[in-house]
Formats: structure tokens, C-alpha cells, sequence
């Protein structure tokens, strides 16, 4: 930790204020406030595109001990063990920070990896009672005000926390199989992209308004997010288009929330949303509990799907909506990581049903 670490506060929109101290960058932030629940893989959630522009808040005690691995690559050139090529968070609430690494894979502590990244972070916090707080409240707005540095204003939480700020600008392919799979990328994951490059796939990225509707393409990948989905309304009109094809459908995350809404379905804000590495789904079919790893804060009114589509998984939670199905299968939406990073990989085996698709034309038995 710094040798003279700074004082910091946290302040909600509701006036709770809670005092601890500094251990990230030096300055001061606003932003959505939202807690994950489990033991993350603190790297991959850090820098997931759901929590752009967001103050997330840890419910696991300690943070740091398992330090920040090397930087490497992979062959797709993404930095490995990270979902974004930088942290997406505008600011870390811990109980605790602990600075001695004790990971083998570790070459950098936490804190000089968020200072890097210019992610203010405190700790000291009693994360039990300001959990609690939002729990009775919901999802607010708030801020990281650390000593010394400029005061900031609620009004600025929102600014960056949008699909359009996460998503990429101009299409990039990856593979060069013969089977072309267009991802919509409204906050898209690294591990997302993994999932779909094969050898006979070459999945293209493309922009969340990007009409790609008029060119070559065998399937169709929506993966979000961060921020309100029902603001996407160049998605939306491109997604209605491209439903009309027929063509297999995959979609992950808040991108399943858009592709509902751009059916006719009507989304809502929860009030905390789901986000942990282990959150158990029935799956409807085979009546099967699974475990899966979930990061967004906007779910579907059942009541609201289009005629032909079904509910797929049901959060064994709460019986909210976490999966649908349409047209037999050839579309699939999830908001949850089927590829876990961080959590569980239980539902990985939708990715392959989605590529033998694909493979298949689009034929269902």
C-alpha cells in the first residue's frame, strides 16, 4: 500500500456516507453503485464491459492478495485473464485491501494496477452495512471523494455508462473459418468472442448500430453490456431486421435483454440486478439446476415475450426470467456468461449447441 495512504469517503445518492481510506488512484469519481456477491476473479470482473462507468462494491472481505498477473496475449491479441483491453469500473469499495501477493502468477499488487488504470479505490468500509443499505434501497448513484482531490457531482454517474461507450467502432474480424458469425457488440466480452471463433467460424465484430443486415452472414452473436438497454434504439432496428432472416441466434448477457426488447418484449430495472459468479438457473427443458455467472442489472417481464417465444431458464432465486427460446431453438438468449471469467462454466454447452447450428444451416431436429 501507499506509505501515506489518503483518506476517502463514499458517498450515496440517499446522503449515507461512509469514511475509510485510499488505495488506487488519486482522484475522485461518480457512478452507478452495485455489489457482486462470491469470490471473483478479481482481473476478469474488473474489467468487464457490464460495470462501465460503475462504483462496484466487493461482498468477499479481502481484495489484493491475489495481486495482477504479467500481461500476455493470446492469439487473438487480448490481454489474457482480462475482458477488456483496460478496467471498466469507475471505482473498487472493499472491506479490506491487502498488499502482500500471494499468488504465484501475480507481478504487480491491485493497487498499483488500478492506479495505472486511474480507478480510485477505498477500503476500510463496512461493506456488510452498505450492502445492506442498497439492498433496502436499491441501485443508486454515488461517489468516491478522496482527500485532496477535486469534488465531483452526482450528475456526472451517467455519462459513460451506455452500450455506445463500450462497444467497438468500426467492425474487426477474427478466425478465418467459412461460417460467418456478425456479434453485435454492445459491451461485448473478451471471453465471449473466445467462445465463437473456431476453425470454421470467423466471427466479425461489429459496432452496436452497425446494419450489417445487407451483407454476407450465417449467424447471429448479441452479447451487452452496461447501462439502460432499452436506450439502444439503432440496435433495435437492426436486430428486427436481421430476426426476419431466420438464421441461428445467440445471445449472452444484457445483449439477451436487447434482443428481447427488439422482439417486442419489455424490460425492467431490477433493484440490484444480478451479479455473482454462482447464481443457480433451472433450466425449463430438462428441469436441471445450474450454476451460472450473471452481471447485469435489467431483467424481462415474462408476461411481455412475443407469441412464439418461451421461457428458457428461470432464476431459482427469485423465478425471474434468465433464458428464452424462439423457433425451435434456432433462437437462444441467456443473460447470463455461459463461458463464466469469473464463475461457472455449467452453461458452456449452449455455445455448442449454437455453433452446430451454424454448422448445420440452422436446422433443428
Amino acid at each position: 500500500m501507499q506509505d501515506s495512504p489518503q483518506t476517502a469517503r463514499i458517498i450515496l445518492e440517499d446522503g449515507t456516507e461512509f469514511e475509510g481510506l485510499s488505495y488506487g488512484h488519486e482522484s475522485s469519481v461518480s457512478g452507478e453503485i452495485v455489489f457482486y456477491t462470491g469470490q471473483a476473479g478479481l482481473p476478469e470482473l474488473l474489467t468487464d464491459p457490464a460495470l462501465k462507468g460503475c462504483v462496484l462494491v466487493l461482498a468477499q472481505p479481502l481484495a489484493g492478495a491475489t495481486g495482477v498477473a504479467e500481461d500476455a496475449t493470446d492469439p487473438f491479441g487480448f490481454p489474457e485473464g482480462f475482458e477488456a483491453f483496460s478496467a471498466q469500473v469507475a471505482g473498487l469499495v472493499t472491506a479490506d485491501y491487502a498488499d502482500l501477493i500471494t499468488h504465484h502468477s501475480a507481478s504487480r499488487t491491485l493497487a498499483k494496477w488500478l492506479r495505472k488504470q486511474q480507478v480510485p479505490a477505498i477500503s476500510g468500509i463496512d461493506t456488510r452495512a452498505l450492502i445492506q443499505r442498497l439492498r433496502l434501497r436499491g441501485t443508486m448513484r454515488a461517489k468516491i471523494l478522496v482527500a485532496g482531490t477535486r469534488e465531483v457531482s452526482f450528475g456526472t454517474a451517467a455519462q459513460h455508462n451506455l452500450p455506445a461507450h463500450a462497444s467497438v467502432k468500426k467492425p474487426i474480424s477474427y478466425g478465418n473459418g467459412p461460417k460467418k458469425i456478425v456479434l453485435v457488440d454492445c459491451g461485448a466480452r473478451f471471453s465471449a468472442i473466445r467462445s465463437l471463433v473456431r476453425e470454421d467460424t470467423t466471427v466479425v465484430r461489429v459496432p452496436w448500430s452497425y446494419d450489417f443486415t445487407g451483407e454476407d452472414w450465417d449467424a447471429l452473436a448479441v452479447a451487452g453490456g452496461p447501462g439502460d438497454p432499452t436506450s439502444c434504439d439503432k440496435t433495435f432496428h437492426v436486430l428486427k431486421t436481421a430476426l426476419e432472416s431466420d438464421k441461428p441466434v445467440l445471445a449472452t448477457g444484457q445483449g439477451a435483454v436487447i434482443l428481447a426488447v427488439a422482439a417486442g418484449a419489455s424490460a425492467f430495472r431490477m433493484p440490484n440486478g444480478h451479479r455473482s459468479p454462482a447464481v443457480p438457473c433451472v433450466h425449463l427443458e430438462n428441469g436441471r439446476c445450474y450454476v451460472t455467472a450473471q452481471n447485469h442489472g435489467y431483467g424481462i417481464r415474462e408476461d411481455s415475450l412475443p407469441p412464439d417465444w418461451v421461457p428458457l431458464f428461470l432464476n431459482d432465486n427469485d423465478r425471474s426470467i434468465e433464458g428464452y427460446s424462439a423457433r425451435k431453438g434456432r433462437v437462444t438468449g441467456v443473460l447470463f456468461y455461459p463461458e463464466g471469467n469469473p464463475g461457472s462454466r455449467d452453461t458452456a454447452f449452449l455455445y455448442e449447441n449454437f455453433l452446430n447450428l451454424v454448422r448445420d444451416g440452422g436446422k433443428t431436429e
